[in-house]
């Protein structure tokens, strides 16, 4: 999907040539269930929700100005698996639910906290989670979080740089997008 479908807002959207790498390694071809972390416009879910009809897509935003994105951009696509929790993760009156993909676009710098809140309660052996960031420290904290902890495994990731085309005068330059990392990993459940 292009991102002239979605409407945006004020929130952050995840651009079409990173959207696509993140539904690439989630692999929902077999799941049942998405969760979709730090959601802003919910570019991702809906997306996700519109190529994969059979899942059910969880999207957590804290903003109040996310959540109509979310529930506009839905029913602008005639979507009713698309469900939009106002809330910022993790969020402590959610109830318990194992999904089979996580995607991260967003933690607020609490990646531990709400990593131990999924590991408790939303997640099983097998489930793929994906991040996304822009920032080096955000990489980095992922990165180290991966590591330290050995149940997550069949690590895979990409730094997508895009560019696209515009005009320029009488001619057409590159314009280029903010270079993205996605980092994708399953969840080998040593506790579950």
């Amino acid at each position: 999907m292009k991102d002239n479908n979605f409407i945006r807002g004020k929130n952050p959207m995840t651009k079409m040539e990173i959207r696509n790498t993140i539904i690439s390694y989630l692999e929902c071809e077999e799941a049942s269930s998405v969760l979709d972390i730090g959601a802003g416009t919910g570019s991702v879910s809906v997306q996700i929700a519109k190529q994969f009809p059979h899942l059910t897509v969880d999207a957590i935003e804290m903003t109040e100005s996310g959540i109509e994105l979310i529930k506009a951009n839905a029913q602008n696509h005639a979507l009713t698996n698309v469900t939009p929790i106002l809330g910022k993760a993790p969020l402590d009156h959610y109830p318990p639910k194992i999904y089979d993909r996580i995607y991260i676009g967003g933690t607020g710098s609490n990646l531990s906290t709400i990593m131990a809140w999924l590991e408790k309660s939303h997640m099983r052996t097998g489930t793929i989670i994906v991040f996304s960031v822009i920032t080096l420290e955000s990489l980095n904290g992922i990165m180290s979080y991966l590591e330290a902890h050995e149940q997550y495994t069949e690590l895979e990731g990409s730094m997508i740089q895009a560019s696209r085309l515009e005009p320029l005068g009488r001619y057409h330059y590159f314009s280029p997008l903010n270079p993205c990392y996605v980092i994708k990993c399953t969840y080998g459940g040593l506790n579950v």
